[in-house]
C-alpha cells in the first residue's frame, strides 16, 4: 500500500497489517485449505499481543469516559478483541463446520421431496386411465365420480391443448 498510495497515507499512520489477527486475515485464503496446520501453528502469545493492540485501538476510538462510546467499546471489544484466542478460534471453526451439515441435509431432503412429487405427477398424468380404473375396481370411486374425473381430465387436456396420444397412433 505504501508503494502505490504513499501520497494518501497520513504521516505516522497505522499499519493495517498490525490488525490482521483481529479479522483473521493474516494467513490469507491458504489458511482455509490448511486448517489443521493453522490450528497447530496457533500461538497464544502472538494472539495476546494482537488482543492488546485491539483493546488499545478500541480505547482510542471509543473512550471509556463517555456513556455512548463506553457501550460501543464494550460491544466491539467483546466481539472482536476478546475472541482473539487459540481455543476460542478453534471452537468457532468447529462450530462453523458443524452448522453447514444440517443445511446440506435439508437441501438434499428438499430435492428428494421435489423429485418424489414430480414422479407422482408424471405417473398420474401418464397412467390416469389405469389409476381411475383401479380406483373404480377397488370400490374407492363410484361410477358418478369416475365420469366426473374423466370429464375433468378431458376438459383440462382440451384447455392445455393436449391431444390423446392413442388417437394419433
Amino acid at each position: 500500500m505504501e508503494r502505490k498510495h504513499a501520497k494518501e497515507l497520513a504521516p505516522g499512520g497505522v499499519c493495517l497489517a498490525d490488525y490482521c489477527e483481529v479479522f483473521e486475515v493474516c494467513h490469507g485464503e491458504s489458511r482455509l485449505k490448511r486448517q489443521a496446520a493453522s490450528q497447530a501453528a496457533c500461538n497464544n502469545e502472538t494472539l495476546g499481543e494482537a488482543r492488546r493492540r485491539c483493546e488499545t485501538a478500541m480505547a482510542r476510538c471509543f473512550p471509556l469516559g463517555e456513556e455512548k462510546s463506553r457501550k460501543l467499546n464494550a460491544q466491539l471489544s467483546k466481539t472482536w478483541c476478546r475472541t482473539i484466542d487459540c481455543a476460542i478460534r478453534a471452537e468457532q471453526r468447529s462450530g462453523h463446520h458443524s452448522e453447514l451439515m444440517p443445511v446440506i441435509v435439508i437441501l438434499i431432503f428438499i430435492v428428494l421431496i421435489c423429485f418424489i412429487f414430480f414422479s407422482i405427477v408424471v405417473c398420474c398424468v401418464d397412467y390416469s386411465d389405469d389409476i381411475i380404473q383401479w380406483l373404480s375396481d377397488s370400490g374407492a370411486l363410484n361410477a358418478r365420480w369416475v365420469k366426473r374425473l374423466i370429464k375433468a381430465r378431458d376438459t383440462t387436456r382440451a384447455a392445455a391443448g393436449v391431444t390423446d396420444r392413442t388417437r394419433e397412433i
